[in-house]
């Protein structure tokens, strides 16, 4: 079956089972993707296309605020299947795996209604051949969040997020070795640095329609060997739109990821672009 026969009929369904339902928040789902992935800096880079499925527990869903001494947890597992492999690396599978996980506690409020919350923030992020020329990577963050909800009827809620970093980073393509003679040690990296994250959203009441537009940065600064630095910018725009009520969501996502290294490790711009459509049912 066509990835998008199948992202079809799961909508489908979902909308037949759940549409005269009465919404429950419960923070169980599963997700169908149909996404794409380039880098248009390379002209030799395939175009990948595929679709994968997520398992998703999510405290908070997508239009909730948090709220204080109440633990949120956020984990979600993506298993993906490409069409086209990247074609300098001809081991690369067509299989990936993402896991993602996500705390977060309000400890302490402030401001004149105490609409200011303090938080502690953890994550772990772990991508296994999931972005093209990236063979292994993980990101672990240990910080704070500060966020605060701004309107009644349309909501505006804003966060930001520092913290203490690692990162570690394999990368697995061909072509460097081929014609530069980069080994695999220095395609790797690994080490501490800082992470930053810049979240913003936008909920219209009455549809429950939602806009999203989120920026976040690692800056490796210490522990990288032999004068390496190793940063990542992600920038992601975002939709999400009820369908039937706010237990079935569609999601519209772009996405740009830069990184940048003391050498360059590919002979091009290591710029990444996607775009996805997913179908989210909570059950």
């Amino acid at each position: 079956m066509k990835i998008t026969q199948l992202f079809a009929s799961l909508l489908l369904a979902g909308l037949s089972t759940t549409a005269f339902a009465s919404t429950e928040q419960s923070p169980f789902a599963a997700s169908i993707i149909a996404g794409l992935e380039s880098y248009p800096d390379s002209e030799f880079s395939s175009m990948s296309r595929g679709g994968g499925i997520s398992l998703i527990w999510d405290d908070l869903r997508y239009n909730n605020s948090y709220q204080l001494d109440q633990n949120y947890f956020r984990v979600r597992g993506t298993y993906y299947y490409e069409r086209d492999s990247e074609k300098y690396d001809e081991d690369r599978f067509r299989n990936s795996a993402d896991l993602k996980f996500n705390y977060q506690r309000p400890f302490t409020s402030f401001g004149q209604d105490n609409e200011y919350l303090l938080s502690i923030h953890a994550r772990y992020e772990g991508h296994y051949n999931s972005q093209q020329l990236e063979e292994f990577e993980q990101l672990a963050v240990a910080g704070l969040s500060l966020d605060r909800r701004f309107g009644q009827n349309n909501f505006y809620d804003v966060g930001i997020i520092l913290g203490l970093a690692y990162s570690h980073e394999e990368k697995d393509d061909d072509w460097p070795r081929e014609e530069m003679g980069q080994g695999e040690e220095m395609l790797g990296r690994q080490g501490m640095g800082y992470f930053f994250e810049w979240k913003n959203s936008y909920t219209f009441g009455h549809t429950g329609v939602q806009l999203i537009a989120n920026y976040s940065r690692y800056d490796g600064l210490w522990a990288y060997d032999a004068n390496k630095f190793y940063t990542m910018d992600r920038v992601t725009f975002g939709v999400v739109t009820p369908l039937a009520n706010e237990n079935n969501l569609l999601h519209f996502t772009t996405q740009y990821i830069s990184r940048d290294y003391e050498v360059d490790l590919l002979g091009f711009e290591d710029t990444l672009y996607r775009v996805a459509m997913e179908y989210v049912h909570y059950f």
